[in-house]
């Protein structure tokens, strides 16, 4: 669960640096459709599944925000120096 909420952060991050809402919304279903076939492998019950996607999804969400604010950020100081 760890590297899944770690490869889902960077994947947010990226997504914010660079693309926009539309790629986060088919980014964010396809985190939903992958938690819940990787949660179906286990005998987890259906709460505990339920928590992990959201876990997932929300920390792909902050982790778009982290890298949209980046992202600002950097084009923000690139304008100041060549400016």
């Amino acid at each position: 669960m760890l590297w899944g909420l770690v490869a889902v952060g960077v994947i947010g991050i990226l997504l914010g640096f660079r693309v926009r809402a539309p790629a986060l919304i088919i980014m964010t279903a396809a985190t939903v459709v992958v938690g819940a076939v990787a949660g179906g492998i286990g005998s987890l019950s259906d709460w505990h599944r339920l928590l992990s996607i959201l876990l997932l999804v929300v920390t792909l969400q902050c982790a778009y925000l982290l890298g949209l604010f980046l992202g600002v950020m950097w084009r923000h100081g690139m304008s100041r120096k060549g400016g």
